[in-house]
């Protein structure tokens, strides 16, 4: 093989598998759609096709494109021409930014978290191909799966649909086990991973109790499961700056907007946390 292609093989390979985890996050954005659209009204989230909301027509495949369907459509159903809202693609967009947060964590090797977790020898596709890192792809995962939760409670308070308890407690018990298995949370005080799970919970419960939001909590409890109890104080410290982004954001397109936090601002305070780890972390001394 020419020298020329050879060079290319590593950077296509690693531009396929971000364009992957992308896309995978999409689709999984597009499924949380159907999981908030249906679960309040007792409907199957599995079973039946896509339906237009305004007129109950079946949502072609070529239509059901994450992100692309909605804007090829221009926003409208190719049946009764009633308005599809954005927010769908908008949350299929937020998805697949998920799925990129994961792209970046583990692509560059672990290069994001603080120094000493990950030796980052190997970076792109060489960390899963040749030299895969178990570890490092299991805390990515419980990163993305905990973004992905997020995501899903922030969608909940804005329809304000009560979590179910059930929900909560999987979700909860699911990340504790993906944290044990992944060595405990990126940044800890040395405890074995589930005891360090739980004092991140213990926190984000502390930490909970300052806001009447209900989401909210939950979603600090979740995120003091994964990111332990130091990451999530950082994280909530981001939370402001988000509020801030957000809420100019609304003005601007006047979309309504509450003054306090919110659970939109901890995913994106979240996702800010987990792709800054390393500098963030070397931050707090000079902040001190």
């Amino acid at each position: 093989m020419p020298a020329p292609f050879e060079r290319l093989i590593e950077p296509l390979t690693d531009a396929t598998i971000a364009v992957f985890l992308c896309v995978l996050g999409a689709n999984i954005g597009s499924f949380l759609n159907v999981v908030m659209h249906r679960a309040p009204r007792g409907e199957s989230v599995v079973r039946g096709g896509s339906r237009c909301p305004a007129c109950g027509s079946r949502v072609r495949w070529h239509d059901n494109v994450p992100v692309i369907g909605w804007l090829l459509l221009g926003g409208r159903c190719r049946d009764c021409g009633g308005g599809i809202s954005p927010r769908y693609p908008l949350v299929e967009a937020a998805a697949g930014l998920v799925g990129a947060v994961a792209a970046v964590e583990v692509l560059s090797g672990g290069r994001t978290f603080p120094e000493g977790r990950f030796g980052g020898w190997h970076a792109g596709a060489d960390v899963l191909l040749v030299h895969a890192d178990w570890q490092l792809a299991a805390v990515c995962a419980a990163h993305a799966a905990l973004l992905l939760i997020l995501l899903c409670w922030a969608l909940a308070e804005l329809d304000r649909v009560a979590v179910p308890g059930r929900w909560f407690i999987a979700a909860a018990a699911g990340l504790a086990a993906i944290t044990t298995a992944a060595g405990g949370p990126t940044v800890g005080a040395g405890w074995p991973g589930l005891a360090e799970a739980a004092v991140g919970a213990g926190a984000g419960l502390v930490l909970g109790w300052a806001v009447p939001n209900l989401w909210l909590r939950q979603s600090l409890v979740l995120s003091g499961t994964i990111l332990g109890w130091q990451a999530l104080f950082t994280a909530v410290l981001i939370m402001p700056l988000a509020a801030m982004v957000r809420m100019a954001i609304c003005r601007a397109t006047g979309w309504r907007t509450g003054t306090g936090p919110t659970g939109c601002d901890l995913l994106v305070a979240v996702a800010t946390q987990v792709l800054a780890w390393r500098w963030l972390v070397a931050a707090w001394p000079r902040a001190g």
